[in-house]
């Protein structure tokens, strides 16, 4: 044969059935024969069936012992579906090798989406954001109440309560007569807090952190305690 010359065809088809198929073959090859997965095209191919021949030559005892998880039953109902798919093959009824070959081929990945985008100093700048204030929170500050409502909550009442009802059961002195003050600490707390002369003020803070002092005595002009 001549320098440059081609090699004969006989000996490119040769050459093209000695290569050993890779693992993905044999599954893709497997996996024609009814009844049988990936995962079971992949064992069989590794006990050494990687071809339909050796599947339909195969006992069924030792197929079974070959291939982890598969029964004897199954085995012989496997080696049955592979002779049936074998004489299909030999007839021409089914080619594999093109069924082989598009179960191979891989879809092409979709081109990514391209955007032109604005240069950066074409790109207008985000407007600031700006506090709404409204004619209540221009009231409320003119009172000197930054934070919350201008009136004491309910959960600062009883937090007041407590508070003043753990300072007099600590001995601290009272502020309102005790000869006309309801019986029990939390009741006396009480009635001095509607009394008004509590000397305390309310601490109010932001989710930011910020927080607030704010005079006992000036929330008590805007609640109702009745």
């Amino acid at each position: 044969m001549s320098e440059g010359s081609e090699p004969p065809k006989d000996a490119q088809k040769e050459a093209e059935e000695s290569a050993e198929p890779t693992i993905e073959e044999i599954v893709a090859l497997l996996t024609n024969i009814p009844g049988v997965g990936p995962k079971t095209a992949e064992k069989l191919g590794a006990a050494g069936f990687d071809t339909l021949e050796k599947v339909v030559e195969a006992d069924k005892e030792e197929l079974a012992a070959a291939v982890a998880g598969l029964s004897v039953a199954k085995a012989e109902a496997t080696i049955a579906e592979a002779a049936d798919l074998h004489e299909k093959v030999k007839s021409g009824a089914i080619d594999l090798g093109s069924k082989w070959k598009s179960k191979r081929k891989k879809a092409p990945e979709p081109e990514p989406d391209k955007h032109q985008l604005e240069p950066l100093k074409a790109v207008a700048r985000a407007e600031e954001r700006r506090r709404l204030v409204t004619g209540y929170d221009e009231e409320k500050a003119a009172m000197g109440i930054p934070i919350g409502p201008k009136w004491l909550t309910r959960f600062e009442k009883a937090r007041i309560i407590g508070a003043r009802a753990l300072q007099i059961s600590m001995g601290a002195p009272v502020l309102i007569d005790p000869k006309t003050a309801p019986k029990g600490r939390f009741g006396f707390a009480e009635a001095e807090l509607r009394a008004g002369v509590l000397p305390m003020t309310v601490r109010r803070t932001l989710p930011t952190g910020e927080s607030h002092d704010i005079a006992l005595s000036l929330l008590l002009e805007n609640t109702r305690l009745d």
